[in-house]
């Protein structure tokens, strides 16, 4: 009788930026295994904010885009007066600056209240181990962020060239300033995913009795980020158009 072989060990994943990328998009459930070990936590933390980061800074790119080509009419004012952002000054590095050291800065600032709730829900999770759940939402919402953008891009420019009515392109500018935060919902899932690939260490018995907190705890700081977020972005955009420009 032939024996079978054993089967071959699974090839270790590639932890380079590109790597990392592929694995957010094809295997996320492996990434929640890679952040339970603390050993490549070190590792994995400054190539996702690395990601994070070169995402937002491109999303601020093509807005900036946008805005220096948008009438005065159409420009957002009537919600919320927005600052300028112009290409042919810094203006437009003020709103790309915005958005990274916003989006990276709250994520901060509401660090210590997903601690805090961490421990209410019973999940025994080091500080470092939540930074690096953080990280990985923030990299997947940076990454569909990537993905949705090249299409409201192309259509958002469309209704500039075509001078559409000046209150819908101005809704639309809206909806893109708040695309980061629309993507952020994919962000949302992967917290969670990751926070309850954690609560596995507790008995069964504790676990399912803790699921929905769980839930709760995953939303009470997504509704704290979302809270805290925009009026940073806003206020640094502020603060730093007029610095800049």
């Amino acid at each position: 009788m032939q024996l079978l072989a054993p089967a071959a060990a699974p090839a270790p994943p590639d932890l380079s930026l590109l790597g990392l990328v592929e694995v957010l998009l094809k295997e996320p459930r492996r990434l929640d295994d890679l952040n339970r070990d603390e050993a490549r936590q070190v590792e994995l933390m400054p190539r996702l904010l690395a990601i994070a980061l070169a995402s937002f800074a491109l999303f601020g790119v093509a807005l900036a885009l946008i805005l220096h080509f948008t009438p005065a009419a159409a420009y957002p004012h009537s919600v919320l007066p927005v600052p300028r952002a112009s290409l042919a000054d810094g203006s437009g590095l003020a709103l790309v600056l915005a958005y990274c050291l916003g989006l990276v800065a709250a994520t901060g600032l509401c660090l210590p209240s997903f601690y805090f709730f961490s421990l209410l829900a019973g999940v025994k999770m080091r500080l470092s181990q939540i930074v690096s759940q953080v990280m990985c939402s923030k990299a997947m919402t940076a990454v569909v962020l990537v993905g949705v953008l090249p299409v409201y891009v192309a259509v958002v420019l469309g209704l500039v060239v075509f001078e559409a009515d000046a209150p819908f392109l101005e809704g639309c500018l809206y909806l893109g300033l708040a695309l980061p935060f629309v993507a952020g919902l994919a962000g949302l899932r992967a917290l969670y995913r990751g926070v309850s690939a954690m609560a596995e260490t507790m008995s069964p018995e504790r676990r399912c009795q803790r699921a929905c907190f769980l839930r709760r705890l995953t939303v009470s700081w997504a509704a704290c980020y979302t809270a805290v977020s925009p009026v940073l972005i806003y206020r640094l955009w502020e603060t730093l158009a007029p610095a800049l420009s």
